[in-house]
């Protein structure tokens, strides 16, 4: 059994990570993709090949992070408590970014990977700068989701932590 420092801890780490890295990989479907919207494709697929590098290193990591404190809390929690299950839901939310990731989003990120390497060649072979732009907006809304799958996440493990 956790002591309650430590518990306090875990749910506070946990909760925060969560809605932090949510709120970073939301931002950056919010922010930063309407900008590369706004600029040359061959520019912005060369940012965002940056981006995706960069993220890889950092979001999938703080993800597992938050869902390792929830884990932690759930296999803590009385085994017939409603606490166990939030934690459990908490886990998993947090960590769903990874399938979706996967799943869902691999294929566009692929996609524009590849055109961005290939430069303005890869850009026509794509069919122009209209599908590029077109896939640049299916890269914001599905990353905007995922930010959204983890702050379900974060937010059922801040319900769990607040709960009597």
């Amino acid at each position: 059994m956790a002591t309650p420092l430590l518990t306090l801890a875990l749910q506070t780490f946990g909760v925060s990570t969560g809605f932090i890295t949510a709120g970073a990989i939301t931002a950056l479907s919010y922010s930063t993709v309407p900008i590369f919207l706004e600029h040359p494709n061959e520019v912005s697929l060369d940012h965002l090949r940056a981006l995706f590098s960069s993220g890889s290193h950092i979001f999938p990591q703080l993800a597992a992070a938050a869902s390792t404190a929830f884990g932690i809390l759930a296999y803590n929690a009385p085994t017939d408590s409603p606490l166990r299950f939030q934690y459990i839901l908490a886990a998993a939310g947090s960590i769903g970014i990874a399938p979706f990731t996967f799943l869902v989003m691999k294929p566009t990120n692929m996609t524009l990977k590849e055109i961005g390497e290939e430069g303005k060649e890869g850009i026509k072979k794509s069919g122009g700068e209209q599908r590029v732009k077109e896939l640049l907006q299916s890269f914001k809304i599905m990353n905007a989701i995922r930010g959204g799958i983890l702050a379900f996440g974060a937010a059922v493990g801040l319900k769990a932590a607040l709960s009597p």
